[in-house]
């Protein structure tokens, strides 16, 4: 039996015990029963709200999950993806039978993004760890050398340790604080790449501010021979708290393979948004961004709900790339296509939304988009990689006029 305290860090830095995990061994099949509750004095709380308004709303009953994780979406979304998990198995020099998510979460404790911090009986989470702006040098060739499979010392790992096992996704990046207190999540360039990707996020973060999308702050810094993105954490506040995180996948209930779609994410905001009006629109012009300029990795992780003392609202955009996997489709359809749709298409979809007054947004998204190769240039990006990417986004500009 695992047992976890839950921990909430508010955006003025207070932390609530906000509840358990209890979780059974995993069964013959790798199955595991758990379930959550809240406690009653989270419950009494003025300043208590649902982790996930969908399947954990503030209630004193027992929520049994049927995941076989074993815990409810919400916590694993406190977890890294492919990348920081398998440095969390080998720091916590975990064997493949105790590589299970709730291990992993007691492993996390309070080093996870988001406002939640798990540990047992009579443990403590701890703080945040991380790097400093002086070590990004010694850490990108460590997780350089890490991410290429070769042999890295016992020192150099407990430097990945300490920065690089919490951040989420499945490429290197780290946590880095610079002088100034701000916190930053480190996207480092990987061995396996075909294409510069750093600038090329850092490009496509540029295109998406000039498109009126809201980015988080970013920057890219030379390290070495090599470049690093910089992204300013919107987790965090400026009084050194956290604000709940919350992803769509978890919201919608979304496992394994999905078919899901934009529409589902519109519907989902209506619902749940303090700012439904607000919040519709900036996706729809998120959407048309993905759209025009080939983001198809527009999986349901990359979009967050984010908590403060309004209620939920949506994160910025993150995690903008053109399609330089020639993947073509879309995680997520906008019709019924998973292709990209053309302008009457995007607007038709529009009506069908009920959002109002989206030719215009159309058209802002296009004309910014329109203006990547320079954009691109800007940051650095050769010609050579410019040719590669540009029948793909040259086509996707043009079915928008």
């Amino acid at each position: 039996m695992k047992k976890l305290d839950v921990h909430l860090t508010l955006p003025d830095a207070n932390s609530l015990f906000c509840g358990e995990i209890v979780c059974r061994e995993p069964d013959s099949r790798g199955r595991i029963a758990g379930a959550f509750r809240y406690r009653e004095d989270f419950l009494n709380n003025p300043a208590a709200f649902a982790l996930d308004p969908r399947a954990l709303v503030l209630s004193s009953r027992e929520y049994e999950t049927n995941r076989p994780t074993g815990v409810p979406g919400v916590f694993e979304d406190s977890l890294p993806d492919d990348w920081g998990r398998r440095l969390m198995v080998r720091k916590a020099e975990l064997p493949r039978s105790r590589q299970t998510v709730p291990n992993l979460l007691s492993v996390l404790g309070g080093n996870g993004l988001g406002a939640l911090a798990y540990f047992e009986k009579g443990t403590d989470p701890g703080k945040q760890t991380g790097t400093n702006l002086a070590g990004l040098q010694d850490l990108l060739e460590v997780a350089w050398r890490y991410d290429a499979g070769e042999i890295v010392a016992k020192n150099e790992l407990h430097m990945l340790f300490k920065a690089a096992s919490s951040p989420g996704g499945a490429r290197p990046k780290a946590l880095i604080r610079t002088d100034d207190g701000s916190q930053w999540i480190a996207k480092f360039p990987s061995s396996r790449d075909r294409l510069p990707v750093v600038p090329i996020e850092a490009a496509t973060l540029s295109l998406a501010a000039e498109a009126g999308i809201t980015v988080p702050d970013f920057k890219v810094v030379p390290v070495g021979r090599r470049q690093v993105l910089l992204v300013r954490r919107f987790d965090v506040t400026r009084a050194g708290g956290r604000r709940h995180m919350l992803s769509f996948q978890s919201l919608l209930g979304a496992e394994g393979y999905y078919r899901l779609g934009y529409p589902d994410l519109f519907e989902s905001l209506r619902k749940y948004s303090f700012q439904p009006q607000i919040d519709t629109r900036a996706l729809y012009r998120q959407m048309v961004f993905n759209a025009a300029i080939g983001n198809t990795d527009d999986h349901l992780k990359n979009f967050t709900l984010l908590h403060d003392d309004a209620g939920y609202y949506l994160s910025p955009a993150y995690d903008l790339l053109p399609d330089t996997a020639d993947r073509r489709e879309h995680v997520l359809y906008f019709e019924n296509s998973h292709l990209a749709p053309d302008r009457s298409a995007l607007l038709r979809l529009a009506r069908r939304l009920g959002i109002g007054n989206t030719a215009n947004m159309v058209d802002e998204v296009r004309q910014a988009v329109a203006g990547w190769r320079g954009k691109f240039k800007e940051f650095g990006i050769a010609d050579k990689t410019i040719k590669q990417i540009e029948p793909g986004i040259s086509k996707r500009v043009s079915a928008l006029v």
